[in-house]
């Protein structure tokens, strides 16, 4: 009745009243002011909606995602909304406690399933709450009050990595600042120097310089391994700004821009020697005997001695001197023989696995992470038909055609996805390939391999990957933590959006039903859905969405979907009061 009277009133407003343009002004104001009380009228109903629900983090994402909806038409209430919503992610508070009094560098522990929900419903809401700057870092002091500095470091990080994404890298370098003074001798914070140096050398350089200048008023240990964590930190920073072993591992392993980030300055090679010789002559003497523990870290750092700080080598060489054991080398080496020597290594490490039996996992993976695809397969053929044979030979097939789509090789790429039998597999592989054919503007590619990767995900193998050997089993998650058919199919409607909207379409249907059948734990926050799917699609088609919306089973992943449409309508109606403007 409520919406039937608001329309009535609508139709009255747009009825001509012959009084000219004046007149069509007001009606046009009138129509979006309408518009906006349409709008809050369904959120607040959503928000009616929220209170039936239970549990705190379901609770929390629903009132974030309502917020976002909220925003620009009543930031008021979206903040409360928002506030509400972190204060619902905090544990009890004897946990608080625990977290708050934890010491600077202490050990770290695996995050348990809540920890990681958590971590993922304040993650959202901080994304939301950065549209106003100071509001965000409101809310990062009050999770630093209540959950102490590692959350306080996390937050930073977060809202770095999102000014990165911006392409905002002045914002970025002061969150990191931010980042690394509340915990520093966390890493987290550390990938976004690389990211930044691929931009900008000098920033970076200067984020590196400061961030030394940070460590020197922070003791470290061995004990508590946050020795051993600043110290690979640093190395990283200094030396793998483009090393194979830095980019086997990274993301971006593919993008030209990471390999040709050049080496520090001068200044970081000094200050990094400087600190290292001070930081492991102070760490002797509090901690006797961690000197010899430490001598693969102080002889990186005698790699750069000669040229950025020959001052320092009577200091360097008394250290490097009490580090040796029985029968260690007098001569040092230089960086290109300490690398030598660890290819070399690693290379030993390929052929004991290829002259084993049975090669480990880890040999296998690590082949597989660094490119050396011919290797890896050589490595898996030797194992024995079964579930680990199967995992690691679509781990190979799924890394190599990411790699050829990247490279432009979709025939190549599409050819090994065609392989794959699992779903997390299929989660990768097709969105690379597709993400090529969309940026080719290629029609006929996106929707072929759009309605193969629906078809082969239909049949697909949806059981966890076992750990490898020494990785315990709850380190995998489970199908109550990760649905990959869920989340394939919502990125591939993503991805096939922009050029074949009915596939687009025809696949959030079967996202609807992956959704319904689903075994994800929705009480922890978790949805398996991508709420800008019903942004990006409900902008076209409002009434067919959100029909798709309203048939979702589960209250929240309804609350969340149905959040996204109202937010494409308020942006359109901020496009459509723009132009009036104009």
């Amino acid at each position: 009745m409520r919406r039937l009277i608001f329309f009535l009133v609508l139709m009255l407003l747009l009825t001509p009243s012959g009084s000219g343009q004046s007149d069509q002004t007001k009606s046009g104001d009138s129509d979006l002011a309408l518009q906006k009380n349409l709008l809050l009228s369904d959120l607040q109903g959503l928000e009616i909606e929220a209170l039936k629900i239970d549990k705190p983090l379901a609770k929390a994402l629903a009132k974030a995602e309502i917020a976002a909806g909220a925003w620009t038409l009543d930031k008021t209430w979206a903040k409360k909304l928002l506030r509400e919503a972190y204060e619902l992610t905090f544990p009890d508070e004897v946990e608080r406690k625990r977290l708050r009094s934890r010491q600077l560098g202490a050990a770290l522990t695996a995050p348990d399933n809540s920890d990681i929900a958590r971590n993922n419903v304040r993650t959202r809401i901080l994304e939301i709450a950065n549209q106003d700057k100071a509001f965000a870092d409101e809310l990062v002091q009050l999770g630093a009050q209540e959950l102490g500095r590692m959350e306080e470091h996390q937050r930073y990080t977060q809202l770095a990595m999102g000014a990165l994404r911006a392409g905002d890298t002045e914002v970025a370098s002061k969150y990191t600042l931010k980042a690394f003074e509340a915990e520093p001798t966390l890493i987290t914070a550390g990938g976004i120097i690389t990211d930044i140096a691929a931009r900008d050398r000098k920033a970076a350089d200067q984020l590196i310089l400061q961030y030394i200048e940070r460590l020197r008023s922070t003791s470290i240990s061995l004990m508590d391994q946050s020795a051993i964590r600043t110290f690979f930190l640093l190395n990283d920073l200094v030396f793998n700004y483009n090393s194979s072993v830095y980019l086997a591992f990274n993301s971006r392993r593919d993008d030209p821009r990471y390999q040709q980030i050049p080496p520090p300055g001068q200044a970081v090679m000094r200050a990094y020697v400087s600190y290292v010789i001070e930081a492991i002559s102070k760490l002797e003497q509090r901690e006797p005997g961690s000197l010899m523990r430490n001598r693969g870290f102080l002889l990186m750092a005698g790699t750069l001695l000669k040229q950025y700080a020959p001052d320092l080598t009577p200091a360097f060489s008394e250290l490097e001197q009490l580090s040796r054991k029985t029968g260690d080398d007098a001569s040092l080496p230089t960086l290109e023989s300490m690398r030598e020597a660890a290819k070399s290594r690693s290379e030993k490490r390929d052929k004991d696995a290829l002259d084993s039996r049975r090669p480990d996992d880890l040999t296998i993976n690590f082949a597989i992470s660094r490119g050396d695809y011919e290797r890896a397969r050589k490595l898996i053929a030797k194992l024995p038909d079964g579930a680990q044979k199967t995992h690691l030979t679509d781990a190979v097939n799924m890394k190599e055609a990411v790699s050829l789509a990247a490279r432009g090789d979709i025939v190549g790429a599409e050819r090994l996805a065609e392989q794959l039998t699992r779903a997390v597999s299929m989660l990768e592989a097709y969105p690379a390939i597709i993400k090529r054919c969309v940026a080719d503007k290629n029609e006929t590619c996106v929707t072929l391999l759009g309605r193969k990767a629906v078809s082969q995900l239909k049949r697909a193998d949806l059981t966890p990957a076992a750990p490898p050997a020494g990785i315990p089993a709850s380190a995998v998650a489970s199908n109550r933590e990760f649905d990959p058919l869920l989340s394939a199919l919502s990125k591939l409607a993503m991805l096939v959006a922009p050029l074949d909207r009915q596939l687009a379409l025809e696949v959030l249907d079967e996202v609807i039903a992956a959704a319904n059948a689903s075994a994800l734990d929705t009480e922890q926050g978790r949805t398996g859905l991508d709420a800008e799917l019903f942004r990006k699609l409900g902008s076209d088609d409002e009434v067919r969405v959100r029909q798709a919306a309203e048939t979702l089973k589960d209250r929240l992943r309804r609350i969340v979907a149905l959040a996204a449409i109202y937010e494409g309508r308020v942006v359109a109606r901020a496009q459509a009061q723009k132009r009036r403007v104009r």
